[in-house]
């Protein structure tokens, strides 16, 4: 950065100047100027003020150079310092941007796992609901099942003692009608024997003449019919 004289021969000559001494901070270094887009203002970095260059005008006063320089200077540095600043800004950005991601694939993964466990958790309790059903379920029926059994077994006990006794009554009825029939036949028999050997025949004849019928021996029916 520096300023030319067009006429040597002016009141302030100054010798031609090469760029100011003045370099920027230690290792500060200035960023490539990005692309302008068409119509936007050209952005001044520090690299453009060190080498800027003013003419001096011929026949008329201007600035001093050296107050011009250090002013050119202060601007290099600060703009260094933003360019530096605006780096790291940046770099922040995108450090925070990768934290940023691999926090929210971390909070996804912990969301996952998370409901991957409540639904096996759930799964797990259905399972044991359903085996808890599934053993009442059975128990009932078996509670039912031996329930029926226990009555069919009393219906069928009840049915047998019925039966039982109506055997037994018929076997009673049927012995009493046997009697009587029996006892039909004895009398039947008795006047039959009457009715062969009448009254007035001598004692010897009742000596050898049988016992009545009824003195005699139960006999069965078909021997007693045979002898007449």
């Amino acid at each position: 950065m520096h300023s030319e004289h067009e006429d040597h021969d002016d009141d302030h000559v100054h010798g031609p100047h090469s760029p100011h001494s003045h370099a920027a901070p230690d290792g500060v270094t200035s960023p490539p100027l990005p692309a302008n887009l068409p119509g936007q203002l050209a952005l001044l970095t520090a690299t453009a003020v060190h080498h800027q260059v003013f003419t001096v005008v011929r026949l008329r006063s201007g600035y001093d150079l050296a107050e011009v320089d250090a002013f050119l200077a202060r601007v290099e540095t600060t703009l260094s310092l933003l360019w530096q600043d605006n780096a790291q800004l940046r770099e922040r950005v995108r450090a925070t941007e990768v934290s940023t991601g691999a926090e929210t694939l971390a909070a996804a993964h912990r969301a996952a796992q998370e409901a991957l466990e409540a639904a096996q958790h759930e799964a797990r309790q259905i399972l044991a609901t359903a085996h808890r059903d599934a053993e009442r379920l059975r128990q009932e029926a078996e509670s039912a099942a031996g329930a029926l059994t226990q009555a069919t077994r009393q219906t069928l006990d009840e049915q047998l003692g019925h039966l039982e006794h109506a055997i037994t009554d018929q076997g009673r009825h049927l012995q009493h009608n046997l009697h009587t029939q029996l006892g039909h036949l004895r009398a039947a028999l008795e006047q039959l024997t009457t009715h062969d050997h009448p009254p007035g025949h001598g004692a010897h004849e009742a000596a050898s003449s049988p016992r009545p019928f009824s003195a005699q021996p139960h006999l069965p029916v078909r021997d007693t019919a045979d002898r007449h």
